[in-house]
């Protein structure tokens, strides 16, 4: 199976981090490539569970440390703490993701999209950042260009940077695989 391709997407809030990964997940399905997502909250609160009344609830309640429940149709997994991203990483590794996709983590490097909401404001993440796969700008911006031989595209050109994305984890994804069967 090969280990998955991680690409992780980095932006400030609002930028469109979640927008990017639903288009580029609809993209993965049409490819039958499984994707996974590991989403960091960083507001500090706690993450709604949505399972106020539920056995899930009571268990977590009672002390359970990890809840899953499970059906024919789907599984939800909840933990009464942090889990490290590393570990969420090892755990999609046993479920043999083709991809997994970051969305935020700033301040851990993994192959990046980087999202430019306010253009040269913005430029702390693309300097602070390694192995970038793409940038992506709201408008062109010659200062970022200036800075980074990275491919840039501009958010309205959904199809370049798509296919920028998707060309990338394939390319990743068949060396994995090949790799593997060697």
């Amino acid at each position: 199976m090969g280990s998955p391709v991680i690409l992780q997407v980095v932006g400030y809030q609002n930028s469109g981090k979640t927008t990017l990964i639903s288009k580029l997940l609809k993209e993965l399905g049409k490819r039958h490539l499984q994707a996974g997502v590991i989403k960091h909250h960083g507001h500090g609160d706690r993450v709604d569970f949505n399972d106020a009344g539920k056995d899930t609830e009571h268990h977590r309640n009672a002390g359970a440390y990890i809840t899953c429940v499970t059906s024919s149709n789907n599984s939800i997994l909840t933990m009464n703490s942090e889990l490290p991203l590393n570990k969420a990483i090892a755990l999609y590794e046993t479920i043999e993701m083709d991809c997994i996709l970051i969305e935020g983590y700033k301040h851990i490097p993994f192959p990046r999209v980087v999202l430019l909401e306010n253009g040269i404001e913005d430029m702390d993440l693309l300097l602070n950042s390694h192995e970038v796969i793409a940038v992506i700008s709201n408008k062109p911006n010659g200062a970022i260009l200036q800075k980074s031989n990275d491919p840039h595209f501009i958010r309205d050109d959904e199809e370049g940077w798509l296919n920028c994305l998707i060309t990338y984890i394939t390319q990743q994804h068949r060396r994995r695989v090949d790799h593997e069967n060697v």
